[in-house]
């Protein structure tokens, strides 16, 4: 009985396969282990994102609520000052009359 012996070129070939598949194989997990934690990463900050936007929205609000003309009207009036709407008018000054 003759043992059919395999050339090393074969030997050596099948070894490369092997390490090739195995290097392929723990890529593959890697890979989607590092996507899956970015993915993580991005909604972490997408609700950040949110979050932030939903305070500027509120302290935009209340900008608009504390610059009303009826709170500072009201504000001037605490202070002693008072508003009439004829009184007001606009001068421009330093333009020399055509």
């Amino acid at each position: 009985m003759k043992k059919n012996k395999k050339p090393r070129f074969l030997k050596i070939s099948e070894k490369i396969l092997i390490a090739s598949f195995i290097v392929f194989v723990l890529g593959i997990v890697t890979l989607n282990s590092y996507e899956s934690s970015l993915n993580i990463r991005c909604q972490k900050t997408e609700k950040e994102i949110a979050t932030i936007e939903s305070e500027i929205d509120g302290l935009d609000l209340q900008k608009q609520e504390l610059a009303s003309f009826s709170r500072v009207s009201s504000i001037a009036e605490k202070k002693g000052y008072t508003y009439k709407q004829n009184t007001v008018t606009a001068a421009v000054v330093g333009v020399p009359k055509d």
